[in-house]
């Protein structure tokens, strides 16, 4: 064992609170140095047990627990505000988003594109004949292809710009 070694274990030893094992008593009785060191350490623990254990102030108990419980309640607080900003930031994020991704103009222009196709279409339409589907069912068709087209055109603008 090394004088270092022997130096880092003395204090635990002459305290009582780390046994003594061979090769810190062989170290100890053949080095100087840390026989004194441990001797010295030993008068200070003896010195210190005759000391009167001091008597802590009355409600000291009920102080530290209450600073305890004031200090919890502060980083709970701290806690709660992080995450109650945390979860605006994610719901502004997230409308962000969706406004980014549903791109609300590109929408409109697109739904304002079909309506006047439709439009164009009502004005045109002729009277159908016996057996035939009413030309307001080809409308309604033509319009929702029409949409369909529009909306996936602009998501492939869309996809290709990001």
């Amino acid at each position: 064992m090394t004088c270092k070694e022997a130096e880092d274990r003395i204090e635990a030893v002459a305290a009582g609170d780390q046994p003594a094992d061979e090769a810190f008593v062989a170290h100890v009785e053949s080095c100087v140095r840390c026989a004194a060191a441990l001797a010295r350490a030993r008068r200070i623990e003896e010195v210190l047990a005759a000391r009167p254990i001091p008597v802590a102030p009355a409600r000291f108990a009920a102080t530290v627990a209450s600073r305890i419980r004031h200090e919890y309640w502060r980083s709970e607080q701290q806690v709660d505000w992080m995450f109650n900003v945390a979860v605006a930031a994610g719901l502004i994020a997230i409308a962000g988003g969706t406004l980014a991704l549903v791109n609300l103009s590109a929408v409109v222009d697109g739904f304002g594109a079909g309506f006047s196709v439709l439009r164009a279409l009502a004005m045109e339409q002729r009277v159908s004949g016996p057996g035939q589907a009413p030309a307001s069912t080809y409308l309604l068709g033509v319009g929702f292809l029409v949409t369909a087209v529009l909306v996936w055109s602009w998501a492939e603008r869309s996809g290709k710009s990001s």
